[in-house]
């Protein structure tokens, strides 16, 4: 089979294969970003929250991304497959700030049966996902060489670096809601946005 190498060559290799690759029986096997699934309505504990939003932004992680790194650290967790008793993360009265983001929904399919089968609800498993996400050796290395040379770049000690962050995050909301509010033509009152 050659490599198109034009437009046109290319157009007639996808319109003679469009059913072929990645599908068995037309049906795709695998999808990227077609199936994502937007998790929302799930409270975690705020102070996690902000540290893994600290921490991720930091790295240039979105929300999105810093969800699917922790839920893949879950699955990848062997106390999750051990019969085992794992304990939940947190009272249930601590959750209180929602984690708004979307998420391939075959690992948050997954990772949310496999919490079902550990007695998780959604709040737990991202509770327990985000703590995989902000105690990860990988992540905490980055992030304090990111925040060392921080600190060293502006003079100034670690809170205050974590201070503007988390400022620079409220703006980024304000413009955003600000944005869509102006596309809407009305003021977009929903609490957390995408």
């Amino acid at each position: 089979m050659p490599v198109p190498r034009s437009i046109p060559e290319l157009k007639n290799f996808l319109d003679k294969h469009a059913q072929e690759f990645g599908k068995i029986n037309g049906e795709e096997v695998v999808s990227v970003k077609e199936d994502s699934v937007e998790v929302a309505g799930v409270c975690v504990p705020q102070k996690l929250y902000y540290k893994a939003l600290v921490m991720g932004t930091a790295l240039s992680y979105s929300k999105s991304q810093i969800l699917v790194s922790g839920l893949t650290l879950f699955l990848a967790d062997v106390n999750v497959w051990d019969d085992e008793p794992i304990p939940k993360p947190a009272d249930q009265g601590w959750y209180t700030t929602e984690f708004l983001a979307v998420v391939p929904d075959n690992i948050y399919q997954l990772a949310c049966s496999r919490a079902q089968a550990i007695g998780f609800n959604k709040s737990d498993l991202l509770t327990y996902a985000l703590h995989l996400f902000v105690d990860s050796p990988g992540i905490n290395a980055m992030y304090d060489a990111w925040m060392q040379a921080s600190c060293e770049k502006y003079n100034a000690n670690p809170q205050y670096i974590e201070l503007k962050v988390l400022g620079w995050l409220k703006y980024q909301a304000r413009l955003k809601r600000y944005q869509m509010s102006l596309e809407a033509g009305h003021f977009i009152e929903k609490a957390k946005l995408l």
